[in-house]
């Protein structure tokens, strides 16, 4: 039997991570405990996870034309990721500038740069075809919807991050053709507000999965299954940044090895559990600390959906 392939579509992006005690106020300087510059985005912390699991990963992004990006990219091929199909543009690069605090939680500045120039016309036919998930992370709907269409066979899912406040028709055009829908608890709610649960399912989605931060993860089903998994980390969180896209890859990933949607939540979680307990925004692998955290996370079937 073949590995399966995940092609990761959005955005590369250079993270400067900046650990802060505390954030400083107008007109105020504080010093950093420790500054971090590293590959990030979406798409490719996704594809990393994807590696770690054990699955093959192609990430398709558009990215500058510039030495710093290059060897970024190299660094993510080092961990396995097929990055022969990212384009380069004569473009600034895509930078994100997080402030990571004691907690581990952050805020984040972003400037698109060379993402924001991704076209959906100019990905391969051939990898669409070969992909047994076809996974967009942070990608503008209208985006989106140029490559859903084009989708054949493979497990759709989608994660829109900010942009799921983009109006009900454009997101409506997408979601007919999404499997596997990944929110944040805003986002649902944000979602929820002007497209019901019911009508989403209605409309062709076959697993809704809200991620809770702290208090794990929950899963929607059609038939109104709601699913909980939770696992506490086995240390002090770090940096949460990334953990929502391990929690997605190692989600994704489950899901079509078992097509069961309790242990694909277990795996989300243990994944995004371990990726809180070190710096930087892709998931650093430690498969015996993975393991400890599957085994210890719990899964239940809820009445109503929890941390809401």
């Amino acid at each position: 039997m073949s590995t399966p392939i995940h092609v990761s579509i959005g955005n590369f992006n250079i993270d400067i991570a900046v650990y802060i005690d505390k954030a400083p106020g107008i007109d105020e300087s504080v010093n950093a405990r420790d500054i971090d510059i590293r590959p990030g985005g979406a798409a490719s912390n996704y594809a990393v996870a994807v590696s770690h699991y054990g699955h093959r990963a192609v990430l398709v992004a558009s990215v500058a034309d510039h030495l710093l990006v290059k060897t970024h990219l190299e660094s993510i091929r080092r961990l396995g990721v097929d990055i022969s199909h990212v384009t380069y543009l004569n473009a600034s690069p895509g930078i994100v500038i997080s402030v990571i605090y004691p907690d581990g939680s952050r805020s984040m500045i972003r400037s698109l740069g060379a993402n924001a120039y991704l076209s959906p016309d100019k990905i391969s036919q051939e990898i669409l075809d070969s992909a047994s998930v076809v996974h967009m992370a942070t990608l503008h709907p209208e985006r989106a919807a140029g490559i859903v269409e084009r989708v054949h066979g493979a497990v759709m899912s989608y994660d829109p991050g900010i942009y799921v406040n983009t109006q009900r028709e454009t997101l409506e055009t997408v979601l007919k053709h999404v499997d596997i829908l990944f929110l944040n608890s805003s986002e649902f709610n944000e979602l929820t507000s002007k497209i019901k649960p019911g009508e989403l399912f209605k409309l062709g989605v076959e697993v809704l999965v809200i991620k809770l931060g702290s208090k794990g993860a929950a899963a929607v089903l059609g038939d109104g299954s709601i699913y909980h998994a939770y696992v506490k980390p086995l240390g002090n969180p770090i940096d949460t940044t990334g953990a929502g896209d391990a929690f997605n890859a190692f989600f994704n990933a489950s899901y079509i090895d078992t097509r069961n949607v309790m242990t694909a939540l277990r795996h989300g979680v243990a994944a995004g559990a371990l990726k809180t307990l070190c710096k930087g925004s892709i998931l650093c692998w430690n498969r015996d600390l993975f393991i400890k955290h599957l085994e210890l996370s719990t899964i239940s079937k809820e009445t109503g959906m929890p941390g809401f």
